[in-house]
């Protein structure tokens, strides 16, 4: 493609701006050692320990608590076995798989919840569960749940709300959002649109869920490229002044509003160049606004991200968990060239950056004395640790930092990175396995015995946290990272030629891209002018009250 080149007012360390592509080199190819067996076993153990927990004491429901060893009802769709299924396909666990998906096919059912935000968990987990397996059940309840969901987008700007009742038909955002009236999650308005794209192909219908997607970027491509926590589905404006990419912003960037769109990007088989730049321009803004470095004073002069407010200027030195899926984007990235030229200076900046922020996110794991990392970490003056917010010195089992260490030892081969994700495995084993019920967070990661159980154990733990470290163990073609996407769950979805810029279920230009082209040296041939045509249709029909945006 094409080598996109950052604007000096954006401009990440390193970047051109000359308008020319750096003519360097691509860098080698990378060497990667094989398959660690034992490791990988010990993953693949752990993960039937969690398993089996919850089909012990929790068989059907949402989870299991693992210290009272009682089920929890939250989402009414069977969240932990909906999440597992193609962890379980790949790690080769057929009788369990073969189990989990009996369920789906006789008891899962959709229209009864109320109060859910569905996408990246079952929505995803059912497609990618369907791409590996070919069970056709498991597509036929994507898709009715797909169906159930697009009244969400029923909204004067195409955005959708954050939450919906399958039951009342009422779609709505909740009580503690902020704006008038409430806003959605940045997250929740841009974590759909790979999910959508692949149901719009596998599900062989007209492609009403790719078209309301595509409407959502339509309209985040006119706005700022660092995004605010919160959006308006009624107005379209932002409806709060903090950026930060962790909590209620991270789904946001490791999925299409500025890392789905790195996801877009790559699913497009690296066509799509709207969300390419979108991507780019994102990144320079992260680089320019929440990236900074401790000095000698802090943290030993570690490279974080913290939290601004760009209407008072206000920044925090803190750092949430959730914000370590940034060094894997970061790097996958780089290494997939949408910074131009792999060997480039843009991408080797970017690679660098990564590097050093995967170093600080594997510090907030190894300066506690557990071993574990808080949900959110301070970087505070006159102390050379990553040390615990005080107000947030629990542990949930997340998965951000195994994720990004699967990453950057796909894109590099260094085996340090396999050797942090043993350590923290190692501490997962000795301080969260219940003997009877399964793995629970810690309350306090500086308590070097972690202050106790919280009863904690979400679906992400086995659908995310397990699955990327057996990965990481792997001999790096159980999920190739130039074959697949991984939503925000985890889930990997196969990346086709279907889903490249204009064709039947990608990403389309807008009326106005087909007025401005060129009669004599077009752009858009026929084909794509008629399923531009088409997608106006199938919006006007499926939301009459609403003009295309």
């Amino acid at each position: 493609m094409a080598c996109l080149v950052l604007t000096a007012a954006l401009a990440i360390p390193g970047a051109t701006t000359d308008g020319e592509c750096a003519a360097e080199d691509a860098p080698p190819a990378v060497v990667r050692r094989g398959a660690q067996v034992e490791r990988q076993n010990a993953t693949r153990s752990a993960f039937l320990h969690a398993w089996r927990s919850y089909a012990t004491y929790a068989w059907g429901q949402d989870e299991v608590n693992p210290v009272s060893r009682l089920a929890v009802s939250s989402f009414g769709m069977g969240l932990t076995l909906v999440d597992s299924l193609d962890t379980m396909h790949l790690m080769g666990l057929s009788e369990e798989f073969a189990a989990a998906v009996a369920w789906v096919r006789t008891r899962l059912r959709f229209g009864e919840q109320e109060e859910i935000n569905v996408t990246i968990r079952v929505l995803g987990g059912l497609l990618s569960a369907y791409e590996l397996s070919g069970e056709r059940s498991v597509l036929d309840a994507a898709d009715e749940l797909g169906q159930r969901l697009v009244f969400a987008f029923d909204s004067p700007t195409g955005l959708p709300y954050g939450t919906v009742g399958l039951k009342s038909r009422k779609r709505y955002n909740p009580t503690w959002s902020r704006g008038a009236p409430r806003a959605s999650t940045v997250a929740e308005v841009a974590t759909l649109q790979v999910e959508f794209r692949a149901l719009s192909r596998h599900a062989r219908r007209p492609p009403v869920y790719e078209a309301v997607a595509q409407r959502v970027m339509a309209h985040l491509r006119e706005m700022s490229r660092l995004y605010p926590t919160m959006i308006s589905p009624v107005s379209g404006e932002f409806a709060s002044s903090d950026l930060t990419l962790g909590a209620r912003a991270d789904s946001a960037y490791e999925n299409p509003a500025q890392a789905y769109l790195l996801k877009q990007w790559l699913m497009s088989s690296r066509t799509d160049s709207r969300v390419a730049q979108m991507y780019t321009e994102s990144v320079a803004a992260i680089t320019a606004h929440l990236v900074r470095e401790g000095g000698l004073a802090r943290c030993a002069n570690c490279t974080y991200i913290g939290r601004w407010n760009f209407r008072t200027k206000r920044y925090e030195d803190k750092m949430d968990h959730l914000v370590c899926f940034v060094p894997g984007m970061l790097a996958l990235g780089a290494h997939s060239g949408i910074h131009g030229v792999r060997g480039g200076a843009a991408a080797r900046a970017t690679m660098a950056l990564a590097e050093q922020l995967m170093e600080t996110c594997y510090r907030m794991y190894s300066d506690q004395p557990t071993g574990l990392a808080p949900e959110i970490a301070e970087l505070r003056e006159g102390t050379s640790r990553v040390a615990a917010d005080s107000g947030a010195r629990h542990n949930l089992l997340r998965p951000e930092t195994v994720e990004s260490l699967f990453v950057l030892w796909w894109v590099t081969g260094d085996e340090k990175y396999r050797d942090w994700g043993w350590h923290i495995f190692v501490a997962f084993e000795r301080l969260c396995r219940l003997q009877d019920g399964g793995y629970s967070g810690l309350k306090d990661v500086t308590d070097r015995h972690g202050g106790g159980h919280n009863g904690k154990m979400e679906s992400f733990f086995l659908a995310e946290t397990l699955k990327y470290l057996w990965l990481l163990f792997g001999d790096g073609t159980e999920v190739p990272l130039d074959e697949y996407v991984f939503n925000t769950e985890a889930h990997p979805l196969r990346i086709h030629e279907d889903y490249r810029f204009g064709s039947r279920f990608g990403s389309l230009p807008l009326a106005e891209d087909l007025a401005n082209d060129s009669p004599e040296r077009p752009l858009f041939d026929q084909s794509v002018r008629a399923r531009v045509a088409d997608r106006a249709e199938l919006l006007a029909r499926t939301f009459p009250a609403a003009a295309e945006t």
